[in-house]
């Protein structure tokens, strides 16, 4: 059932996926990507936004189906009541993951860069305590804030641009030169920074408007970030040599960290305050989506208490894993993982909803 609490337009939808793509590995992604595909980098990223696409068509087709319903909502008439708490169970478990992930690699960039000597404990548990105040609020709220902070994005593109008075475009060159696999290998890397259109199984049935103006905004998000994602990748490539680029971690923020304005001194810390801002919501909506699948999962009214246990559960796991190796090794199996949860179980949901004819209001129980 949705409440008018809960509506939101196509717009803030739009806002919803484009805020939580644009997230933490905005700064990891260009080193990460280019360790693969070299100066054909940038290719990998339109490649992972093309699959990206090719994803929110496959969950718009399976939300189409049900179109008041959430994926926690419709996975017990498709695969009975007893697989779909599993599959809730595991789902939650996997946003609880990635909250963590996201709030450990948060707090890596802000001890190298920022905060050295501040403990761990009082910089993630401030963000923490900033995503549960807004994240108990209904999802209209929510999408309100998305929309008010997406001016952060801009400020990130502009600073960004400023960076090309000290480009070599001669580093994209020869184009190809990494070969067809180290593309791929390189589109798998963007793949897991692109994530955030799984909004539609978690918001459709929320959101006003025509199947086609919800398909439309979600497309619009993706290709937005997709672009930016591109366009940052594409800068650093241009901006910095292959042998450089391969030594930083963050080479987002050394680029900007080079800039001389003058009246502006460190405009890396100016690119960092918008890029916390990115950061927050990207956690915002994995604990969201977590903690609605626990309501769901024990018949709560609503999600309030829920976001507590959640945000507890990966704070704890976040101040726990200390070991860098730890913390990649986490990285890769929830890259991998998610390929089964955005990919595979709306895939397969799909296909049992198109083979049993289940569709909302027509026949066809799975018990």
């Amino acid at each position: 059932m949705t409440h008018n609490s809960n509506k939101i337009s196509p717009k803030q939808m739009l806002f919803l996926v484009l805020q939580t793509q644009i997230g933490v590995q905005v700064l990891f992604m260009p080193s990460r990507v280019q360790a693969f595909a070299k100066g054909d980098a940038w290719m990998s990223v339109l490649l992972a936004g093309l699959f990206s696409q090719l994803l929110i068509l496959m969950m718009w087709a399976l939300n189409k189906r049900f179109p008041s319903a959430t994926l926690y909502d419709f996975m017990p008439r498709l695969t009975g009541k007893a697989a779909a708490a599993c599959l809730q169970v595991l789902y939650i478990v996997y946003f609880t993951v990635q909250s963590s992930l996201i709030l450990m690699f948060f707090y890596e960039v802000i001890r190298d860069w920022v905060f050295p000597e501040t403990p761990e404990w009082l910089i993630t548990g401030l963000m923490v305590l900033a995503c549960i105040y807004l994240t108990q609020e209904n999802l209209q709220i929510i999408a309100r804030f998305f929309l008010l902070v997406s001016i952060v994005i801009l400020v990130m593109i502009f600073i960004s641009v400023y960076a090309y008075t000290h480009s070599n475009l001669l580093y994209i060159f020869p184009i190809g030169q990494a070969g067809f696999l180290p593309v791929m290998r390189g589109a798998h890397e963007a793949m897991n920074t692109l994530t955030g259109y799984e909004w539609i199984l978690f918001c459709y049935p929320f959101v006003e408007g025509t199947p086609r103006r919800k398909l439309a905004a979600a497309s619009a998000a993706n290709a937005f970030s997709t672009l930016l994602y591109t366009f940052l990748v594409f800068t650093s490539i241009v901006v910095f040599s292959p042998s450089e680029l391969g030594l930083l971690p963050h080479p987002v923020l050394y680029m900007v960290k080079a800039l001389t304005f003058t009246i502006i001194e460190r405009p890396d810390l100016y690119f960092l305050s918008a890029w916390i801002v990115v950061v927050a919501t990207s956690i915002m909506a994995s604990l969201y989506m977590a903690s609605t699948g626990i309501s769901h999962l024990f018949g709560m009214s609503n999600h309030r208490k829920p976001v507590l246990f959640t945000a507890v559960a990966f704070l704890a796991i976040a101040l726990l894993i200390h070991d860098q190796g730890v913390m990649r090794t986490l990285g890769k199996i929830f890259s991998l993982s998610s390929y089964f949860f955005l990919g595979c179980v709306p895939l397969l949901l799909l296909l049992i909803s198109l083979a049993l004819h289940i569709r909302e209001g027509g026949r066809g129980l799975v018990e």
